[in-house]
């Protein structure tokens, strides 16, 4: 009779399982669900997304619910609209856009914004990482443009024309015979960040990432953010 009377007690004691407000059921809080994506590019750019990437293939790897429409209005465009993947956690989080906001097709990019995320850039590349790093990376200088009047710059498709005497030879980072987007970086200059010999940084330039005008400039600046995208004219099939 004790027993019986146990076993009824530790189920009524026994909490149901309590999910937290706004997430979706942990099967859909999985991450990447198939043997290819559980591996490195699962949470790398471009890994193996391409400009036909589509939301069921987003929902496929990344779970439902971690798939979130969400309205992105622009100039001439208020009723635009792009997702975010995992939008409650900076360690998951991307931020992707479609060409066609409105059926949500033709992928246009992915970006990282967290600087806790594990989303890496080709080789490594990380939110935080210093423009000297990302040089090193590379392989060669590269060409980036900058600063905007927030200190912003940014490299798309870049990482291999920034000498005069360049040997042809692609930046590590340049698009390779796998990719089927462009990776790409946003760079801003630390705060407070000032030139050693007291010289303005660079304003609306296109400029070498070891230009000699600056040679403070690889440790001043850092990756903001890293993406990958695409554009309607690509040939990639």
């Amino acid at each position: 009779m004790s027993i019986v009377l146990c076993f009824v007690m530790l189920a009524a004691c026994a909490k149901p399982a309590v999910h937290a407000p706004g997430r979706t059921d942990p099967a859909d809080d999985a991450g990447p669900r198939s043997a290819a994506d559980a591996g490195h590019d699962a949470w790398t750019l471009p890994g193996t997304f391409s400009e036909f990437t589509t939301m069921d293939d987003l929902r496929g790897r990344f779970g439902a619910g971690n798939v979130v429409i969400v309205a992105s209005p622009e100039e001439g465009a208020p009723d635009a609209r792009s997702v975010v993947l995992f939008p409650d956690d900076p360690v998951r989080r991307a931020y992707v856009r479609f060409h066609d906001d409105a059926e949500l097709a033709q992928l246009a990019s992915v970006e990282i914004r967290d600087a806790d995320s594990r989303w890496r850039g080709k080789h490594g590349v990380r939110v935080g990482m210093t423009l000297a790093e990302v040089r090193a990376i590379n392989g060669k200088p590269f060409y980036l443009s900058g600063f905007d009047s927030r200190g912003r710059g940014y490299a798309r498709g870049q990482w291999s024309p920034a000498l005069d005497d360049d040997d042809g030879r692609l930046g590590a980072l340049d698009v390779d015979g796998e990719d089927r987007l462009y990776f790409g970086v946003d760079f801003r200059l630390r705060a407070g960040a000032s030139a050693r010999d007291g010289s303005a940084w660079p304003r609306d330039e296109y400029l070498s990432s070891e230009d000699p005008r600056w040679p403070d400039l690889g440790e001043a600046v850092v990756v903001d953010a890293i993406l990958a995208w695409s554009s309607l004219d690509d040939e990639w099939q």
